[in-house]
């Protein structure tokens, strides 16, 4: 066989098994799913990237997704939110985080590097719940999932970690298919 022959065989099979893995460069899809589901089997879907609608809440304290009720759910607080990527959501809790809008990397969490798409319907989204003293809206957004860890308490096995007082799992948004807002409660 003539050696000139030899990097062109390599060369091809190169070709051939990229082909063989086509979807190794394909964007991830979303496995839908309900807060209720999030909050009655986190560790199902521990960094899973998910698509689901809720109530997020923003003010003091507060950056958290809920449906309302979860049968049976021992969880009262809902699931903690953060923006992915750069951009950061501002808010204030403990201990130790302020309200920073903007980080100088990506959001790193558990070893997994996170993103946003900063699009019109982000930015709606941002403006909307960004108002003081608390905002309230009604959201679909697809993030990435960390359940935490799980903890015992006296009603029940509560996942946590993140957020306030590490008292809840977290969902990173990474985008925000769509939102409206909702009435202030008296």
């Amino acid at each position: 066989m003539d050696i000139r022959v030899i990097p062109r065989i390599g060369w091809l099979l190169a070709l051939l098994c990229l082909g063989l893995f086509p979807t190794q460069g394909h964007a991830e899809a979303p496995v839908q799913v309900s807060v209720c589901q999030l909050l009655e089997d986190p560790g199902r879907y521990n960094h899973a990237l998910v698509e689901v609608t809720g109530r997020a809440g923003h003010g003091f304290e507060d950056f958290s997704l809920t449906a309302g009720h979860c049968a049976d759910s021992v969880h009262v607080s809902g699931i903690w939110l953060e923006y992915g990527g750069t951009h950061a959501s501002g808010t204030m809790y403990c201990c130790g985080v302020t309200r920073i809008r903007t980080r100088p990397e990506a959001l790193v969490v558990e070893g997994v590097t996170t993103r946003l798409r900063d699009d019109k319907v982000f930015q709606d989204f941002d403006q909307i719940i960004q108002k003081e003293p608390y905002a309230r809206a009604q959201v679909t957004v697809v993030g990435r999932f960390f359940s935490g860890e799980p903890r015992q308490f006296p009603r029940g096995t509560v996942w946590a970690g993140y957020g306030h007082m590490g008292l809840f799992s977290l969902l990173v948004i990474e985008q925000v298919l769509a939102v409206s807002a909702l009435p202030d409660q008296d």
